[in-house]
């Protein structure tokens, strides 16, 4: 059982991954079952790429099920023999990169053909998309499914389809052309050198339910792959200090461990292939349901990296933060708009910016001495509309050694402008402070009394699930289930304004692998 097994948990700073010495532990560990038929390369193995995540789970299996006994430090060091020699290339990660970083309700991507139905009825199509065989070895993975679980065929329900012909001649073929082990974009990025991502990072990141947070970044270089953080960053409602150590895999899979504010965070961030920017998302070491969107910029040149918030009411002043770096000039935010610097430092202005109260609504291009950001800022006059995002939630009743999984909301604010063809388009004003509610979603849940029995919604949006049934005070002492809408409403000067979004409270998850 993975049981909240977290790859960035488990890989702590190892002493060196030099390929003579993964070798060598992948010769002594693995090599009694996968013969080495010429030098480095191993059955199986070597026939296929994987994630850094991904080759953790294939060892965690192998100690699970083959009763492997290797050492933390070697395991370590495998991983990042595997993953360098034997990873993914920066654009093969792309599509499933959501997976990698544990996002909560997203829709999964969809497989072509059967393939949807053959392989991602279990697990998600994304653990799919992040590894590379060849239509030999993808066959040898279905046999493999077999002899793991004999039953898979009426676990999922396969007997609507030939699934057994599918699953030995098409289903191999299509995966060996779609994720085939051999790439151009693998061999050229093998070819390419890894970057160093020492120096100063300006920082922006977004947590739903508790808003945006920037800052700096310096990273210092402790190993060979390995670097050291730490953050200096700023929130609506102060500083946020912390720091963190990572080991970057495949040359651009950041994985750090980190303590933000007294937090203890997991970070899985993607090096851009130029070395200068980072994004990704960090997210609560045993919540993995709870965590922020990340993006990091080198700060080497003039720039503007980012404006927050990134929207002012027309008719009022607002308190903006500029991040970036060379902010020298005069400031201007656009027609209608006066500005006052109130603080500057090496990367930010804070500003003081005033709307006239009959500013056109639109987007707004900010311009900083000689530098420019076009749509920096969103001037607005009234909301048109609430969405509730995500659209779509899923919360776990928890209990006993099972945590409950958390659902979090954010309300965003939309006013409807025209563009340059008079055509009207949505512009994001950004999240606006809502009162929340929820409601049972239909008649069923309304007569199980699910808004009494399935948990409670917070001021911030959070939904925290009840603990897991059976409840005696249920009809059938059912358990804490729940079919529930979540409602966000918005006071736009007396004039409420409310969305909408469907939640569902489920049982428990009790295996949560570093791929879902």
């Amino acid at each position: 059982m993975f049981a909240r097994l977290s790859l960035v948990c488990c890989l702590l700073i190892c002493t060196s991954a030099a390929g003579a010495e993964g070798v060598e532990i992948l010769r002594n560990n693995c090599g009694g079952c996968h013969q080495q038929s010429t030098p480095g390369h191993f059955a199986r193995i070597s026939d296929i790429r994987k994630s850094p995540e991904g080759w953790l789970m294939t060892i965690f299996r192998m100690q699970h099920v083959h009763h492997v006994q290797i050492t933390e430090a070697d395991r370590d060091v495998l991983i990042r023999y595997l993953s360098d020699i034997r990873g993914l290339a920066p654009s093969e990660t792309t599509p499933a990169r959501y997976a990698l970083e544990q996002r909560p309700n997203v829709t999964d991507m969809t497989l072509p053909g059967d393939l949807q139905v053959m392989c991602a009825r279990c697990h998600s199509a994304a653990r799919v998309a992040l590894q590379r065989r060849d239509a030999g070895d993808w066959l040898k993975h279905v046999h493999w499914h077999l002899a793991q679980w004999p039953t898979i065929e009426y676990q999922q329900n396969a007997r609507d389809r030939l699934w057994w012909q599918k699953a030995t001649t098409e289903v191999p073929e299509q995966l060996g052309k779609l994720y085939p082990l051999s790439t151009a974009a693998w061999d050229q990025w093998r070819a390419r050198p890894h970057a160093d991502l020492s120096g100063t990072w300006l920082v922006v990141g977004h947590e739903p339910g508790a808003g945006d947070s920037w800052g700096t970044a310096t990273i210092s270089k402790a190993g060979e792959a390995q670097y050291s953080v730490t953050y200096s960053l700023e929130t609506a409602k102060g500083h946020l200090a912390g720091d963190s150590k990572a080991i970057v895999y495949t040359g651009f899979e950041w994985r750090g461990t980190a303590s933000l504010a007294g937090r203890d965070i997991r970070e899985v961030y993607a090096v851009s292939e130029d070395g200068q920017s980072m994004s990704g998302r960090w997210f609560e070491a045993d919540h993995a349901e709870i965590g922020a969107d990340w993006v990091a910029v080198r700060a080497t040149e003039a720039q503007i990296v980012a404006v927050t918030p990134a929207a002012a009411k027309a008719g009022a002043t607002t308190r903006v933060t500029v991040l970036g770096s060379g902010l020298t000039g005069s400031v201007n935010f656009g027609p209608g708009t006066r500005n006052k610097v109130v603080s500057k430092d090496a990367h930010a202005l804070v500003i003081d910016l005033s709307v006239d109260s009959k500013a056109a609504p639109g987007y707004r291009e900010l311009t900083i001495g000689k530098q420019h950001r076009a749509d920096s800022l969103a001037v607005y006059d009234r909301v048109d509309r609430v969405d509730v995002t995500p659209a779509f939630g899923i919360a776990r009743v928890g209990g006993g050694k099972i945590d409950g999984v958390a659902a979090q909301f954010e309300a965003v604010a939309y006013r409807d402008v025209a563009d340059a063809s008079g055509k009207t388009q949505p512009m994001r004003v950004g999240v606006l402070p809502v009162t929340w509610s929820v409601q049972p979603f239909n008649e069923d849940a309304k007569v199980a009394d699910d808004v009494k029995f399935a948990g409670r919604l917070n001021a911030d949006g959070r939904f925290l699930p009840a603990g897991a049934g059976p409840n005696p005070q249920r009809k059938f002492s059912a358990n804490n289930a729940g079919n529930l809408s979540v409602l966000a409403t918005l006071d736009d000067g007396g004039k409420p304004i409310t969305g909408k979004a469907h939640l569902i409270v489920t049982v428990q998850r009790w295996n949560t692998p570093p791929i879902y």
